[in-house]
Parts: structure tokens; C-alpha cells; sequence
């Protein structure tokens, strides 16, 4: 059976604010460490300046050092007690990009049907296509046509896909108008 010999390394907390306040020049009393991952961690309350106070280039980060500084601190407890001082840094939240609303105006249009198309989907049927499309016998590319350029009359900028959409709804519900009703006796 082997034998493993450990050693330990305690240094106390008051130490290592000790040395963080003269390197960072920050009072540490009240403040209690933390283990994160493998960094003893301190979190600080940052006191902001008021900009009357200081001029902006003699405003200090938020660690209060410049980079020579920051690395000397390093440098020194790492050679101490194996730790390292990573700086807080805040992220700034990611901005919303605004997007162009994705929806035709129907508005002043009224329904004539609500049916279910072949994909599943609930859609209104609106009467200025039925009227435009019902009593032509157009080729589909005419009828692409007049569905786009109702949609336009509205006010809207219709993709191709929203045309071919309201076209075959307007269409599918053309299709179930006009079959006959089967009579069951």
C-alpha cells in the first residue's frame, strides 16, 4: 500500500485583502469571498463618480488600475498563493434589432369565409379577391397579378409568397363554392 503525503497551503483571507488593498487601493472589510470554479472571488459595490467630479479621461475603469497594474497584481498573487484576479467586465446587452412587420393589411376588407386550406392552417377569405377572381377565367400568373395588385391598393408590399398564399386560399375557396352538393336520400 503507497502512502500519500499531502501538504497544505492555508492563507488567511485577511492577508489576501490585505494585499488587494494596497495593490487596488479598495476596502475589502464586509466584503466576504467566494469560490467560482477555481478563483477566489470577491464582488465589490462600484461606486460611480459623478461626471462634474472628474473630466472623462481621468475617469478610472473598474478595477481602478491600468493594465501594468492589473498584471503586476496578478503576477504577485499567483507567486503567493496560486490565485488569479480576473477583472469584472459588463457585457453589453445585445440591442433588439427592429423588424419590419410581416403582416398584409386587410384593413376595410371584409371576410367572406373563414375556411381550413390544405396545409391545416385557419385562414380568412376576403371578398375583393373572390369578386376579381371568380368570374375570370385567367391563366395563374394573371391571377398572381390581380391578387398583388389589390394587395398594393391596400397599402401593402406583398412577397411572392404572401401572394401565392391569399391566391390559394381565394382559390381553394372558390373550388368548394362551386362544387355541387351531393344529395343523400
Amino acid at each position: 500500500m503507497k502512502v500519500v503525503e499531502e501538504r497544505i497551503i492555508r492563507v488567511p483571507v485577511d492577508e489576501i485583502r490585505a494585499i488587494l488593498k494596497e495593490q487596488y487601493r479598495v476596502d475589502l472589510t464586509g466584503v466576504e469571498p467566494y469560490l467560482d470554479g477555481d478563483s477566489l472571488a470577491f464582488t465589490l459595490p462600484i461606486v460611480a463618480e459623478t461626471t462634474s467630479d472628474l473630466s472623462r479621461t481621468e475617469r478610472l475603469d473598474l478595477t481602478g488600475l491600468d493594465r501594468i497594474e492589473r498584471k503586476a497584481v496578478r503576477r504577485k498573487l499567483n507567486e503567493f498563493s496560486g490565485a488569479t484576479i480576473e477583472p469584472s467586465v459588463r457585457r453589453k446587452k445585445a440591442r433588439r434589432r427592429r423588424r419590419r412587420r410581416n403582416r398584409i393589411k386587410t384593413r376595410g376588407w371584409p371576410v367572406v369565409a373563414r375556411i381550413t386550406n390544405s396545409k391545416g392552417l385557419v385562414a380568412n377569405v376576403y371578398e375583393p379577391l373572390v369578386k376579381a377572381l371568380e368570374s375570370r377565367e385567367v391563366t395563374h400568373s394573371e391571377q398572381k397579378r390581380i391578387v398583388r395588385q389589390l394587395m398594393v391598393e391596400n397599402g401593402n408590399d406583398p412577397s411572392p409568397e404572401s401572394v401565392e398564399y391569399f391566391l390559394q386560399n381565394t382559390l381553394e375557396y372558390l373550388r368548394t363554392r362551386t362544387k355541387p352538393v351531393e344529395q343523400t336520400a
